[in-house]
């Protein structure tokens, strides 16, 4: 974008001593890249046009080489601009981490160790972990964020998070992240007690469609097998919620007829405590297994080790990995 910079940028060795990096120029390539436009990224970060304009051409300089281009649809990141947006996520979620721990207080003389969540997925598996972490050390001070996985991803790749326990799918093959399977979990079909399919010894698609459903959000690994299985039964799912929470779909499935679908171990659980009811229907194994998520670049802190190691104690320990 900058007059001065050049199409093959190469850096210098020590290039951010030498030159003037700050964090608003960290800033100002993330906003770019959310806004892919100078004018909004200027409102952003409370400026004008041409301090964007100015700041950027001094990064390129800085940099080496051109980190965005403009055309008629917007303004966007070159490969080399790609890298600088990874990078600058980063740092900026490694300050954001850096406030939290020195604000811990209490807490101080322990690793925090950020966990996310996918409360549909992980919300056996993960209590248990941090049980057992429990059992065996009181070095590190845990956090669990849970969320759907729009929530949580861009908080991994900015390091806000460390770890994430979620359904694999497509994350295997991603080039940042290192992919640990746990455990395949089947899934079941669940209702209130009082619904009228409870009773049944036998269940069919067409049994299941006549009743409104609580789904996975749409886009996620479960939902997607989910969906897989109602084509291939031939059936519509005509009215439904979508929902990622756990206590949401039991008080909705308690207070109606809805239908949801659960991992067999939290199913098992709140059916022995009289909350619902694991409808007779048998779902092929078609559901992605449920891993551990890192950036595969950092190294394992000590913290970080003994989470994992708690959750895959747990989870070799209540189903096949």
């Amino acid at each position: 974008m900058s007059a001065t910079a050049k199409n093959s940028p190469g850096l210098r060795e020590n290039w951010y001593l030498r030159g003037r990096l700050r964090l608003r120029h960290l800033k100002l390539v993330i906003d770019l890249e959310e806004t892919h436009h100078v004018g909004e990224t200027a409102r952003r970060m409370a400026t004008t046009q041409p301090a964007v304009s100015k700041m950027l051409a001094e990064l390129e300089e800085l940099m080496g080489g051109a980190l965005f281009t403009r055309t008629p649809k917007g303004t966007f990141a070159t490969p080399y601009g790609q890298t600088m947006i990874r990078h600058a996520r980063w740092i900026l979620g490694d300050r954001d981490r850096l406030g939290a721990d020195s604000a811990a207080g209490a807490d101080a003389g322990r690793e925090r160790v950020v966990l996310g969540s996918n409360s549909s997925s992980a919300a056996f598996l993960v209590p248990q972990a941090l049980l057992a972490l429990r059992r065996k050390s009181a070095d590190v001070s845990l956090v669990v964020r849970e969320g759907s996985l729009e929530t949580l991803m861009p908080q991994l790749q900015t390091r806000q998070i460390d770890l994430v326990v979620a359904r694999l799918e497509d994350f295997r093959t991603h080039p940042e992240l290192s992919c640990v399977p746990l455990r395949q979990e089947p899934m079941c079909v669940v209702a209130s007690r009082s619904h009228p399919l409870a009773g049944r010894k036998k269940c069919s698609w067409a049994h299941l469609t006549r009743y409104p459903w609580i789904l996975p959000p749409s886009g996620s690994p479960v939902r997607k097998a989910l969906d897989l299985l109602i084509l291939r039964g031939g059936v519509a799912v005509d009215s439904y919620i979508e929902s990622a929470s756990a206590m949401t779909n039991l008080m909705l499935m308690d207070h109606s007829d809805h239908l949801s679908i659960l991992p067999i171990g939290i199913a098992r659980y709140h059916e022995a405590r009289g909350a619902l009811a694991i409808l007779p229907i048998q779902l092929p194994d078609i559901f992605a297994p449920l891993g551990l998520l890192r950036h595969s670049g950092l190294e394992l802190s000590a913290g970080m080790q003994q989470v994992i190691e708690a959750l895959m104690e747990v989870a070799q320990s209540s189903g096949r990995p």
